[in-house]
């Protein structure tokens, strides 16, 4: 009998991660939702950054702050 192929698929983009430190709160929150939605923390913070970074809006501080 012959042995089940073993197929590995070229990626057309190598992505590199890094490592980002959270606080602990953050990181329990992130689980409920890869709990809940089965996506890893990985994409669900992929995701989160590249909303933030499409939509930050920077402003100059007021004195008073």
């Amino acid at each position: 009998m012959a042995k089940p192929r073993l197929v590995l698929y070229k990626e057309k983009e190598v992505k590199n991660t890094r490592l980002v430190n959270i606080d602990a709160d953050l990181h329990a929150q992130l689980l409920d939702l890869k709990h809940d939605t089965g996506l890893s923390i990985t994409k669900i913070v992929e995701r989160f950054i590249a909303y933030g970074i499409k939509n930050v809006e920077i402003e100059e501080r007021r004195d008073n702050e």
